[in-house]
């Protein structure tokens, strides 16, 4: 059974909506379950911090979704950016090309030259990015769709 779940993330917490159920999630764009990002780009310890405040509310969730595989959809409008700044065509992403853009951004975090990515270097799509990779990771999902 395919099961299809909207994924919101908002500055404070992240909502996943299927059917009549919703789950909120302690972990937005602007704060991570009280933990937020100083810099921009950010460094390599707010990484850490933020995908272990992400890895606490989502790996315990996993257990509480619906059984069977999992479609996850977002119409986040950094999610339209990432997969452009791929040169995808069509509107899903996989979770290897989320992977790769995460690379991408640990370059720059570790001291590559920003030009040296398509991404936005900004805190807020960084915090997008690290919620989508660890998601589509601990969840071992295909990928993620734009709609």
């Amino acid at each position: 059974m395919k099961n299809h779940i909207q994924l919101d993330i908002q500055d404070n917490e992240a909502i996943l909506s299927y059917l009549s159920d919703k789950i909120i999630l302690p972990i937005g764009i602007k704060n991570f379950n009280g933990f937020t990002f100083q810099h921009s780009p950010i460094t390599a310890y707010e990484a850490e911090m933020a995908i272990e405040h992400i890895e606490n509310a989502i790996i315990p969730i996993k257990k509480q979704l619906p059984t069977g595989e999992i479609l996850l959809f977002s119409h986040d409008k950094k999610l339209n950016l990432l997969i452009e700044s791929r040169h995808i065509n069509g509107n899903f992403i996989t979770t290897s090309q989320i992977e790769d853009a995460f690379n991408e951004l640990v370059d720059v975090i570790n001291g590559s030259p920003i030009h040296s990515t398509q991404l936005p270097t900004n805190s807020e799509f960084s915090a997008f990015l690290l919620i989508i990779r660890e998601i589509t990771h601990h969840w071992s999902l295909h990928g993620i769709t734009y709609n």
